[in-house]
């Protein structure tokens, strides 16, 4: 099957077309190209009892949590793209930042899934390292040959996803939520993005693909034994300059959001102090966080 928009396969005009036409396609399409210019019409949502996804990750929500989950987001998504894919019974949200292992991730977020889904594109822009391109081509590639059917809510990428100040590109949109009760994507303000951020951008590395720490069958989020060794070499960069991080640590240092910095410093003092033994104890079972009354994510007994 084929991306449709309002119901019309968006490249029925087209002959055997390549990737780089279809994507150019559907970012060319006047209905994308006004929901992506009405998307940045509206507040941020200031999001609360949120699961947080973050870069490297997926997580798949049933509707039927909606009144504890209320959202799934993410952010800093600048040359990342964020897919959200929904039917009637769940919605699944990833971080994606290369087109490694997509394909096969994005097979397992949609297994149990109806053929009919909703989808959400966005993230990436027209940065000058061209990082974001090969993101969004191979994502319009995937859908185009995918044997379910994808309805097209948003494409928000490259052209329609940037900005220009002085002839220098940003994205507009890096940060998104979507409400599982009314079922709409807006752009966000995350107020927490818990628990164990550090933890899980390590456990990024240390994975062969995307993964998912969210537990749909009982609602937790189950961060598993990983085994790792602090690293001392990583306490000089902890207390580094905002020039040296983003010089060193960023796709594009000029469009970082604020926290970007303080998040790093952060990951490497995590690095440079911790272990596994420290983290998860000599018993090496999961760490398991429920969310509690105040929207926050609550260590439970492993």
């Amino acid at each position: 099957m084929v991306l449709h928009i309002d119901g019309k396969n968006h490249a029925e005009d087209l002959i055997n077309p390549s990737s780089e036409e279809l994507l150019e396609s559907i970012i060319s399409n006047n209905t994308i190209r006004n929901r992506a210019d009405v998307f940045n019409d509206h507040p941020k949502k200031v999001v609360s009892r949120s699961l947080y996804v973050c870069q490297g990750e997926y997580s798949t929500v049933s509707f039927t949590r909606a009144d504890k989950v209320e959202c799934i987001g993410t952010s800093g998504a600048t040359t990342c793209h964020v897919i959200v894919i929904y039917d009637n019974e769940a919605v699944v949200l990833a971080h994606l930042d290369s087109p490694k292992h997509m394909n096969s991730t994005i097979d397992t977020m949609t297994a149990s899934m109806s053929d009919y889904l909703s989808l959400y594109v966005i993230g990436g822009f027209l940065d000058e390292g061209n990082t974001s391109y090969p993101i969004s081509l191979s994502l319009i590639q995937y859908f185009h040959q995918s044997e379910k059917q994808f309805n097209v809510q948003m494409w928000k990428t490259l052209a329609l996803n940037t900005r220009f100040n002085n002839e220098v590109a940003s994205p507009i949109v890096t940060d998104v939520a979507f409400d599982l009760r009314d079922r709409t994507l807006r752009e966000a303000e995350f107020s927490y993005r818990g628990p164990e951020l550090e933890l899980r951008s390590i456990l990024r590395w240390e994975s062969d693909g995307v993964f998912t720490v969210f537990d749909n069958d009982t609602g937790f989020i189950k961060i598993p034994y990983f085994d790792f060794e602090s690293d001392p070499r990583y306490i000089r960069p902890a207390s580094a300059s905002d020039d040296f991080i983003l010089l060193n640590c960023s796709t594009s240092p000029h469009c970082e959001p604020e926290n970007f910095c303080q998040d790093m410093r952060n990951l490497f003092h995590f690095i440079a102090t911790k272990s596994s033994s420290v983290i998860f104890g000599t018993n090496e079972l999961p760490l398991i966080y429920e969310m509690g009354d105040d929207g926050q994510w609550l260590k439970q007994k492993s």
